[in-house]
C-alpha cells in the first residue's frame, strides 16, 4: 500500500482544505490519478464525507473538506491513500507498507550474508540518499521562508475596498476568460428591486455572456443564496435593458448568465450551495493564489 504523509499547517485549518505540493506532488498525482475529474467519498477518523474532489494546479493538489480539516490541529500528521475506486481514506496512524518491510529485511540480509562489495554498495547508496535528504531539507527551509512572507500578504486583502480595486484590474487571474465591464453598476430601471448592487458585471470573452461576480471577504457570505436569487430575478427581468446599456461591450446577456463568488474563506455550506447551483467558487489566498473550489465552465 502506498500513501501520502501530510503535516497540517495553520492556514489549512483556517480554510478547511489541504495542499499537497513540492516533493509529494508528483507522487500524489500518480497515486490519485484515477480520482481526477470525478467526485469520491473521503473516509476519515471523524466520519465519511461525500462529493469530494481534487483540484490539480501546476504547483500542487488541493483537497477541500471544511467539516474535517478545519477540526484538525496545527502540526497534526495524517496519511492519505486510495481505499477503493470511489473512496480515499485518511488515518492518523501510518499504514503498514509491505515494501518497507522487504527493504529492511534485504538490508539485514546484506549485512549478515553479503560480500564486502555488497556492503560497500549499500553504504554508498545510503550516503547518496542522505545527501539527497539534506539537499531537500535546504529547499524546504527556503520554501518555509517564502511561505511566511506570502502569509504576511494576506492581511492586505482583508480590506474589501482594496480587494475590489485589485480584482477590477486582475479579474483574469481569478477566471481567465472574464473581463470587467462595470463595477458596482448603477442602473435606472427597477433599481429598488435589487437592494444591493453586484460587485462586478463581467463579460465572458468567449460566449459574450453576462457574468455576475461577488467579492466576499472575512466570511461575509451568510445570506449569499438570498442575494444571488435577487440578482437572478432582477437580471432576467432586465435582459433587454442590460444588452442595450452594454452594447458597446458586445454583451449578449441571456437567461443563462453565470455567477462567480470570490472569497478569502469558505465552508461546507457555501461549497454545497455553489456545487448544487452551478455557481463558480474561487478561493483567494493572500492575493497570490486563486483556487477553483467549484470550477468555472463555459
Amino acid at each position: 500500500m502506498k500513501y501520502i504523509k501530510k503535516k497540517i499547517a495553520r492556514w489549512e485549518i483556517r480554510y478547511g482544505q489541504i495542499a499537497i505540493s513540492r516533493k509529494d506532488y508528483e507522487a500524489a498525482k500518480t497515486l490519485f490519478r484515477d480520482y481526477f475529474g470525478v467526485t469520491f467519498e473521503l473516509e476519515t477518523f471523524m466520519g465519511t464525507f461525500t462529493n469530494r474532489h481534487f483540484i490539480d494546479a501546476s504547483w500542487g493538489l488541493r483537497l477541500a473538506c471544511s467539516s474535517f480539516f478545519s477540526k484538525l490541529n496545527d502540526g497534526d500528521t495524517i496519511y492519505l491513500f486510495p481505499l477503493d475506486p470511489n473512496k480515499v481514506k485518511i488515518t492518523k496512524e501510518e499504514p503498514t507498507i509491505e515494501s518497507e518491510e522487504i527493504v529492511s529485511s534485504s538490508f539485514a540480509e546484506v549485512i549478515s550474508t553479503g560480500t564486502s562489495d555488497d556492503v560497500t554498495k549499500l553504504l554508498v547508496d545510503l550516503v547518496k540518499e542522505n545527501r539527497a535528504l539534506r539537499e531537500l531539507n535546504e529547499e524546504l527551509i527556503i520554501y518555509k521562508d517564502r511561505l511566511e512572507k506570502y502569509q504576511n500578504l494576506a492581511y492586505i486583502f482583508e480590506d474589501e475596498r482594496f480587494m475590489e480595486d485589485w480584482l477590477e484590474r486582475n479579474i483574469h487571474k481569478a477566471v481567465a476568460n472574464l473581463e470587467v465591464i462595470d463595477r458596482q453598476p448603477v442602473v435606472t430601471w427597477n433599481e429598488t428591486f435589487m437592494r444591493n448592487r453586484p460587485d462586478f458585471f463581467c463579460l465572458d470573452k468567449t460566449t459574450r455572456e453576462l457574468v455576475v461576480v461577488e467579492n466576499k471577504i472575512r466570511g461575509r457570505h451568510k445570506n449569499i443564496e438570498t442575494q444571488l436569487l435577487s440578482y437572478k430575478a432582477w437580471v432576467r427581468r432586465n435582459i433587454n435593458e442590460l444588452n442595450e446599456k452594454y452594447k458597446g461591450d458586445d454583451l449578449k446577456a441571456t437567461y443563462n448568465f453565470k455567477f462567480v463568488i470570490i472569497t478569502d474563506t469558505t465552508d461546507e455550506r457555501l461549497q454545497a450551495i455553489c456545487e448544487d447551483s452551478n455557481i463558480t467558487l474561487i478561493l483567494i489566498d493572500g492575493g497570490v493564489i486563486f483556487e477553483e473550489i467549484v470550477p468555472y465552465f463555459e
